[in-house]
């Protein structure tokens, strides 16, 4: 189970994880609006509904891992903070591992969401091109929303607590352009060591600061408040 934020790079982990031929990753399998039938199969029509996910977590997960067990040594999934209604009941699954990822630049977290939501595009597959945006910056706005973040933070961190320490992975967003991180990964999985590859790729420049219209403002704000670590990821 991939425990993470929006626009911390799951979409990229997923893909990632999906290229080891041990293992099936799927998204947002508790959000409502997933499409099941088209993701998953026409096995699960039944499922179609998220209250038949969420009100029996633990009899939907039975049945993916039935319906992967023939190709694959482990399934996941990823589950963000607004999805976390089953976690209580599905922690004491046998087997069941987390892997916590976490993007600590909350400024580059900020700018991909307004950049998603500005051109409509989440995440970039291999090939697709980028459409590009400069943004505005609102240090009001962007107060509220580490402030939101922290909050979301508490809760997952809250949720998480009946989870033994050995079962949960974690793992930073930066981590994802290290090799050494994967092999750790496979091995707290328990598959082959294989090399993993993604269907998809950065949007946004590193230079975080870059990403707005007026970069010098940026730069002033992140000095104010002794945040400059956030100037680059």
């Amino acid at each position: 189970m991939i425990v993470s934020k929006m626009r911390s790079g799951t979409n990229h982990l997923v893909s990632l994880l999906k290229s080891h031929p041990q293992i099936a990753c799927y998204g947002e399998v508790f959000r409502d609006g997933y499409n099941v039938t088209k993701l998953l199969g026409k096995e699960f029509a039944d499922y179609v509904p998220i209250d038949a996910r969420t009100s029996n977590p633990n009899q939907f997960l039975d049945d993916l891992e039935v319906f992967v067990r023939n190709e694959s040594e482990a399934f996941g999934f990823k589950i963000f903070p607004d999805q976390f209604l089953p976690v209580e009941q599905i922690a004491e699954r046998t087997g069941l591992k987390v892997i916590r990822l976490v993007r600590t630049n909350l400024l580059a977290t900020y700018s991909s969401d307004l950049a998603a939501r500005l051109t409509g595009q989440g995440s970039v597959r291999v090939g697709q091109e980028v459409r590009k945006v400069k943004l505005d910056f609102n240090a009001q706005e962007f107060e509220q929303f580490i402030e939101f973040q922290s909050s979301m933070d508490d809760e997952v961190n809250k949720s998480l607590e009946i989870i033994p320490n050995d079962r949960v992975f974690e793992m930073s967003y930066t981590d994802m352009a290290s090799t050494e991180i994967y092999e750790k990964l496979q091995n707290f999985l328990g598959v082959e060591q294989q090399t993993l590859t993604s269907n998809t790729r950065k949007r946004n420049s590193s230079n975080i600061v870059d990403r707005f219209k007026k970069p010098r403002r940026v730069i002033s704000y992140l000095k104010r408040r002794d945040l400059m670590d956030w100037a680059a990821e």
